[in-house]
């Protein structure tokens, strides 16, 4: 734009100097065209430095988080490799005392499993260090990618909610684990008794996602799910622990948002896939659809039901407390 009115202005003013100074109109005009020429390569040649600069410090990054993750590998390499050491003595000491067979052999290795214990309980907390570094590590990665990342909300998409989901249904097939999956909504507004068009929705998602962030834990993941739907994947978590989430996700968007979202959710089964674990999920969510604004349902043992809070139990006055209330 600027390079515009520049060459506007410059054209006007060839075209006076050429009337006053007998400059033809085409040598006007090509001076003209030659400044607007250094200017356009001086503004590109600006762009192209800060896009190479830019460019530059991503390489760096992913630099150092490959670097961080060749370190993490490492170490956690030389911890197993070390306790594996210690594992490989303890069986042939215990070998050993079965084919002895008296007490001494085996008061012997209860000494050593004692020693071990030490160890292997600085390995678990290791591991769980190493974990959360892989994960820190694993989600700046994913920003080098944007096909896994929906471009409105800032979330997961399809395609990372199917990576991750695949990898939490594999551990549950080997019996490592469960988890929970919650489907979120966007319902009609607090004080309305229409839901809210597609447009207002639209508007909302982003802040809806940012929300739903905020409530996760470390390993808990988030993704858009169809137009104004996100699933949230909660890994070791029961379907009681993904009630007490669904409420606060549900309380916050009241209080904050000044609207309302229905929620479905459903744990995984013995034998699931992806497809079968949704379908539970959205049926759970659609029946809160029907049911009206800011509802929760679960699908749970074959049934879809509501989530009721419990009932408040008031408690009973002390001896003290009921003296002075009849006072």
């Amino acid at each position: 734009m600027i390079a515009l009115l520049l060459s506007g202005k410059l054209a006007m003013f060839a075209s006076i100097a050429s009337l006053e100074i007998g400059l033809p109109i085409t040598a006007g005009l090509a001076a003209v065209a030659l400044v607007g020429y250094l200017f356009g390569t001086r503004t590109r040649t600006q762009a192209n430095k800060a896009s190479d600069q830019r460019r530059q410090q991503e390489f760096d990054r992913a630099a150092r988080i490959a670097k961080q993750l060749e370190t993490i590998v490492a170490n956690l390499r030389q911890d197993l490799v070390a306790h594996h050491s210690q594992l490989a003595t303890f069986k042939r000491q215990l070998k050993h005392a079965q084919e002895e067979g008296h007490e001494r052999a085996w008061e012997h290795l209860c000494g050593k499993a004692e020693s071990m214990l030490g160890p292997t309980m600085q390995l678990a907390q290791q591991l769980s260090h190493a974990y959360d570094q892989i994960r820190q590590q694993s989600d700046a990665l994913e920003t080098f990618s944007h096909g896994r990342i929906d471009p409105l909300t800032g979330v997961g998409n399809g395609r990372a909610l199917e990576q991750h989901l695949s990898i939490l249904l594999s551990n549950t097939s080997r019996g490592k684990s469960i988890f929970s999956i919650g489907l979120f909504s966007l319902a009609g507004g607090a004080n309305e008794c229409e839901a809210r068009d597609v447009a207002s929705n639209v508007l909302l998602l982003p802040k809806l996602a940012t929300l739903i962030s905020s409530c996760l834990r470390e390993c808990d993941f988030v993704a858009r799910y169809g137009d104004d739907e996100f699933v949230v994947l909660m890994p070791q978590t029961p379907l009681s622990g993904a009630r007490v989430f669904a409420n606060r996700v549900r309380k916050r968007v009241v209080v904050e948002l000044t609207a309302n979202v229905c929620c479905g959710l459903a744990e995984v089964q013995a034998g699931d896939d992806a497809r079968a674990l949704l379908a539970r999920a959205d049926s759970a969510l659609y029946s809160a659809k029907a049911a009206g604004h800011n509802r929760l349902f679960v699908h749970m043992s074959g049934q879809i039901r509501e989530d009721q809070p419990p009932p408040l139990v008031k408690a009973v006055p002390s001896e003290c407390e009921a003296a002075i209330l009849t006072a």
